[in-house]
């Protein structure tokens, strides 16, 4: 028994030794291999009408899932795994020769016998039962060109949605030529759709390992890495652009909330058989010289480029002198055709603004670059929920390293942005978490570095901009001058100045002079314009000047007074509806006894309705001198009998401030008090006239208002009646 078992085991070595030497090729197969390296790995072809045509009945062009046939001698082996999904059992395909005719099918896919794939080991060994594969279907084309396979299902509800997707638990789709080998790379689309089971968030064994060759429209080969990405049901496409194809690339290559990719470069399963898509000779790209002329108008300049062949360029401005890519500098990508008509110069426009959005000023020394990129490849993936590990690039033809991964993601919250140095690592770059794909298209690029022009310089030159003139619009005749001025222009080197009347000069010439008028000066118009010799002549601002005569203006004199004086309204300018000032100061009214003794000047300033003003000033003593002096006498007696003589008890006061007086009967009794030394008492208490007699007084009053001090006095007088 022993030897039974030892026996077969030797077999079995000595049958798979036999397969790989009789058939050196049956491990190669297109399909599930690539899109599931490993069996634990996720990824499978989803048909799932609701979100695009790939592979549905009558798709498109960009959607077919095609097979390159090069010779009629090849056959194509096929076969599927279990269908996955609400409508399985009518999962319909069929297969199209180049001219659209149907030569095999339509019919359902297998669930057994030949054509169905049982396991995920027969899916990898290909359609060779003899290495463990599967028994494959079999089509063997009348034509060379691009079958392509279709499939169908019935849409649910009568409308197509993402609960009635299908899903190939298996795929295979080998192309074999006469010997019965398998021929690589023939196998593709531009618009695959995948399944990779539930997005969930990380940690999670629901990730895309499959690796994808992309074969740029100028023939190079890169390959991606999808490294593990979480995605559920997603798209996977590539271009030249990126999001969107309005000639604006750096806005067209930012990611987006939303659907915006579109299929254009082919996408295979493996390295693209080199028979049918060969690698086109690299020639230097750029043809120098490159050409630069400064644009007067823009301030920028208009670079003309010619290249060997259609591709596209990346034009560095170096705005910011200092080495490597600076937030100031400018980065224009732009397609380029190698026979654009005319002199066969592509024109690059620079508009002469910074990356910030600053122009850029005349006269200013500038570096450029000019770098040719070949296979400039952008992968806008939709609904990609996360991607925690990243991308890795790979050039695969011409032979090549890893790639830089670029990306802008500004577009949507919390996107970053790397469009400048790139990154590489081995481990992967271009990573988002926390469903950022979401329903979202984030879009990366890279490109192969093929000639690049550096290092070459030209000088800026910019039309003066437009002056605004800042003054007076009105002159005053006989007010003599004005000034005038505008903003420095730093596209200006010199400054014009003219006017139209007469009797006028200029004092200065730059960005600021003085009009000096004459008395017989007339109404103009003031002109200015700036100059630079490289551009010549700004554009003429012009600025009326009308003439207004001063109104005729006075102030009446004022009397000398006492420096303890209290305030009084100014008054006394004609006409009226001016302003006063004191001793420079604007002002209504004026305190004596808050300024020094001595001259003060006080001025009436009137501006006409014109506009035109003029004053008119005058002069006021604030003298100090014994009559300036504060004092207050009473009377000893008065008699309140109504004959119009000594009626009131008040006191005789002169520059006097502060006053109160109380007034007391014989028996201390407060019966009057008041703060006017104008009123007086008049003999009455409550209503009541009083009895004749003596009575007390007490008096407080300040002798000036320029000082706190008060004095008090007290006495007696007399009421006679």
């Amino acid at each position: 028994m022993l030897k039974n078992i030892f026996m077969s085991k030797v077999y079995r070595c000595l049958v798979a030794v036999f397969c790989l030497v009789v058939f050196p090729n049956i491990l190669y197969s297109e399909g599930t291999k690539q899109v599931k390296p490993t069996s634990a790995a996720k990824g499978q072809l989803c048909i799932n009408k609701s979100r695009n045509d790939f592979a549905f009945y009558d798709a498109s062009p960009e959607f077919r899932l095609n097979i390159a046939i090069a010779y009629a001698s090849e056959a194509i082996r096929f076969g599927f795994g279990r269908v996955i999904g609400t409508n399985s059992t009518d999962l319909l395909y069929r297969i199209k020769d180049p001219a659209g005719n149907i030569v095999f099918g339509p019919l359902s896919v297998p669930s057994s016998g030949a054509g169905f794939i049982n396991t995920y080991t027969e899916a990898v060994n290909g359609p060779f039962l003899a290495a463990g594969g599967y028994d494959y279907l079999s089509l063997l084309p009348s034509t060379t060109g691009n079958y392509y396979l279709e499939f169908y299902y019935p849409p649910s509800s009568g409308i197509y949605n993402d609960n009635n997707r299908l899903l190939l638990e298996f795929f295979d789709i080998s192309v074999v030529n006469a010997a019965g080998n398998a021929v690589d790379g023939r196998v593709w689309s531009k618009a695959w759709q995948f399944w990779s089971e539930i997005p969930d968030d990380p940690p999670t064994s629901n990730r895309f390992y499959g690796k994808m060759m992309i074969l740029s429209d100028d023939s190079i080969v890169t390959q991606i890495n999808c490294n593990g990405f979480i995605g559920g049901t997603f798209s996977f496409s590539s271009n030249m652009t990126g999001c969107a194809t309005t000639g604006n690339l750096p806005d067209d290559r930012m990611s987006r909330p939303g659907f915006f990719t579109y299929p254009q470069y082919k996408v295979f399963l493996n390295d693209p058989d080199s028979i049918l898509f060969p690698t086109k000779k690299m020639t230097a790209g750029i043809v120098p010289p490159v050409t630069v002329f400064p644009n007067c108008t823009t301030g920028g300049a208009d670079f003309g480029i010619k290249v060997a062949k259609d591709g596209t360029v990346k034009l560095l401005v170096e705005i910011n002198p200092s080495p490597g890519a600076d937030p100031e500098d400018v980065l224009i990508i732009a397609n380029v055709k190698a026979n654009p008509g005319g002199m066969g110069y592509n024109t690059i426009i620079w508009n002469g603004y910074d990356n910030k959005g600053n122009p850029v000023s005349s006269s200013t020394n500038l570096a450029f670059t000019v770098t040719y990129l070949s296979g400039l490849t952008h992968l806008p993936l939709y609904d990609i929920e996360n991607n925690d590990n990243g991308f890795i690039v790979q050039q695969i033809r011409p032979k090549g390293e890893q790639l830089k991964i670029y990306w802008d993601d500004t577009r949507i919250s919390g996107g970053t942005s790397n469009t400048a140095t790139g990154c590489i690592s081995p481990s992967g770059c271009h990573t988002w978490n926390n469903s950022f794909g979401n329903n979202n298209t984030i879009n990366s690029w890279w490109f192969v570095t093929w000639s690049e022009i550096p290092g070459t310089t030209f000088v800026t030159k910019k039309m003066p901009g437009h002056l605004s003139i800042n003054g007076s619009s009105l002159y005053c005749t006989g007010t003599g001058s004005l000034m005038y001025s505008v903003a420095a222009e730093p596209n200006s080197t010199s400054y014009n100045w003219s006017y139209s009347g007469t009797g006028v000069t200029f004092a200065g010439t730059g960005p600021m002079t003085t009009l000096n008028f004459a008395p017989d000066a007339t109404p103009g118009i003031l002109s200015v314009y700036g100059h630079n010799d490289a551009c010549g002549n700004g554009q003429e601002s012009l600025f009326p000047i009308t003439f207004e005569p001063i109104p005729d203006v006075a102030l009446v004199p004022f009397p000398d007074m006492c420096y303890t004086a209290p305030g009084f309204r100014l008054a006394g300018g004609n006409p009226e509806g001016g302003v006063y000032f004191v001793d420079g100061i604007m002002a209504d009214s004026l305190y004596p006894y808050k300024e020094p003794e001595g001259l003060h000047t006080i001025v009436y300033a009137y501006t006409a309705p014109s506009g035109c003003s003029n004053s008119d000033a005058a002069e006021i003593l604030l003298r100090k001198g014994p009559d300036c002096e504060g004092t207050l006498i009473f009377p000893n007696a008065f008699t309140p009998d109504g004959d119009g003589l000594n009626d009131k008890f008040r006191p005789v006061v002169h520059n006097i401030c502060r006053f109160i007086l109380y007034i007391y009967s014989r028996w201390g009794q407060l019966i009057y008090s008041t703060e006017d030394e104008a009123i007086g008492w008049d003999g009455t208490f409550r209503g009541v006239a009083c009895p004749g007699g003596v009575y007390a007084y007490t008096v407080t009053y300040g002798l000036s208002l320029r000082t706190d001090e008060n004095k008090t006095e007290r006495g007696v007088f007399a009421l006679i009646r």
